[in-house]
């Protein structure tokens, strides 16, 4: 029983990650427009357009008139045990309320943009919601009223506020498109923030001067690597300090056992080139960095200078 449930465990880790990868998790995050945007102008030409692309989307009416929402589909759940299975899907933390001209500027003269956070707040009470005012660009020769409006949103509401151009349709649908990515791409980017956060960043090899270790191999060139990470510890320093302590364990312990170990550090001989005999000059470690090698891994004080 107990290898069967580790199976479908390990399986449903598999599929958790197949739908946060990039390039597949877009197919599992909606849209969900509010059915009001059918009624303005441009909502029909929206919809067309949206049946051009590859966002998937649902129309529902939603909390507040005119919002766009996300959901992430996570999986299965049962409807009745053994005969139905459909697919659950969670709101994401993001609201997109739009404006069109006609609406702005009523919303304007009749100061309802001053409330509409609380109004947002309250339709979607979920923690950490974040909120997106769509509005029209505004124009040169607009009343500076307008834009102070806009200023108050972001400064006094915490609103994040989006100007599109004309055609607003084609501008809003590209930025759903931006929004869609950013979202499906969110839970990847978090993962990969939270390893590269921790210790294991010189295990992630994310780039050129990171180090792969795979089943056992690579932890000779990821103590290489770490080495010439720090100051004064040149390639050949480090590949000299490497030839008497393959390991950092192997340095700690002699660090522990023997208190000539930081005088024998520093005594090791560094060849400077590899030219002919003659042209060959050999140098000591050095009590500096022998010193500063001792400190760096023997000490329990995190305030310490090295």
């Amino acid at each position: 029983m107990s290898n069967k449930a580790d199976k479908l465990l390990k399986q449903a880790m598999r599929e958790q990650q197949k739908r946060i990868r990039p390039g597949e998790c877009q197919k599992y995050v909606r849209l969900v427009l509010d059915q009001g945007l059918l009624r303005i102008p441009w909502g029909q030409e929206l919809l067309e357009k949206l049946n051009n692309t590859d966002l998937k989307y649902e129309i529902r009416c939603l909390p507040a008139r005119n919002c766009i929402i996300w959901e992430r589909n996570v999986g299965q759940q049962t409807l009745v045990a053994g005969v139905e299975l459909e697919d659950a899907w969670n709101m994401e933390q993001q609201v997109l309320l739009v404006y069109t001209e006609t609406d702005f500027q009523r919303a304007l003269k009749d100061h309802n943009l001053s409330c509409i956070g609380a109004k947002l707040h309250d339709a979607f009470p979920a923690p950490n919601c974040q909120f997106t005012v769509v509005v029209p660009r505004l124009r040169q020769s607009k009343h500076s009223h307008e834009a102070n409006a806009l200023i108050e949103l972001q400064l006094l509401q915490h609103l994040h506020v989006e100007q599109l151009a004309q055609p607003q349709c084609q501008e809003l649908l590209s930025l759903l498109q931006r929004y869609t990515k950013a979202i499906a791409e969110l839970p990847y980017k978090q993962q990969r923030q939270s390893i590269l956060g921790s210790f294991k960043k010189y295990l992630a090899n994310d780039n050129k001067q990171c180090v792969r270790v795979e089943q056992g191999n690579g932890y000779g060139r990821l103590w290489q690597q770490h080495l010439n990470r720090l100051p004064l510890v040149t390639l050949e320093v480090a590949e000299s300090i490497i030839s008497q302590y393959p390991c950092p364990k192997r340095m700690l312990q002699h660090f522990e056992e023997d208190p000539q170990a930081v005088q024998t550090l520093a005594d090791i001989k560094i060849k400077r080139s590899n030219g002919p005999q003659p042209l060959q000059s050999e140098r000591r470690i050095g009590n500096v960095l022998s010193n500063k090698l001792y400190t760096l891994y023997t000490t329990r004080d995190p305030n310490t200078l090295i």
